[in-house]
């Protein structure tokens, strides 16, 4: 049983980041009212580019952070969570992707005559596909891996299932008489 869930954590991870691109080149479509890019400086300002891949990146990390919890936490008779399945899944799907990219963005050269800033927080420009949003993934399914351990029920009982031993422990006074 602990194999099955460790393959299905690795390709939990793939489908994650996967899905998170998908949804990252949606958002990337989406553009803020002509009144903000105005009092941000500009349709192409740094500050506009940084504003817009944060938000995509926010709502990765709450994809990630759900969707990673609900694949890492632990069956009720488990203590062992897979994050480090789920994360060598995402890993492997960042490479798929950033080798895609490298030959996408080589075989397409004049489409990107952006600045480096936009290379590297564009949801759209490859290779990276925006870095922000690699590491709000990655954030999220680590989050998700520390929680799922933190609120373990198995791993808080602190004397075992013994009852009494939770109520009365070693060197206590009703313990001693």
């Amino acid at each position: 049983m602990r194999d099955a869930r460790r393959i299905g954590a690795f390709f939990s991870g793939l489908l994650l980041y996967c899905a998170a691109m998908g949804l990252s080149s949606l958002l990337a479509d989406l553009r803020l009212p002509q009144e903000a890019y105005a009092a941000l400086g500009g349709r192409n300002s740094t500050l506009v580019q940084f504003c817009e891949a944060f938000a995509i990146a926010l709502v990765l990390l709450l994809l990630s952070l759900v969707w990673s919890y609900v694949t890492v936490r632990p069956p009720r008779k488990s203590r062992h969570t897979t994050t480090s399945w789920l994360l060598s899944g995402i890993g492997l799907a960042w490479l798929g992707w950033l080798i895609y990219g490298v030959f996408y963005f080589a075989l397409h050269p004049r489409n990107y005559s952006q600045g480096m800033g936009a290379l590297l927080l564009s949801s759209a420009a490859p290779p990276l596909w925006g870095l922000l949003n690699i590491v709000a993934v990655v954030s999220g399914a680590v989050l998700a891996g520390v929680l799922a351990r933190k609120f373990n029920p198995r791993n808080s009982r602190r004397y075992g299932s013994n009852s009494a031993a939770v109520m009365n422990p070693p060197g206590s006074a009703t313990t001693a008489a």
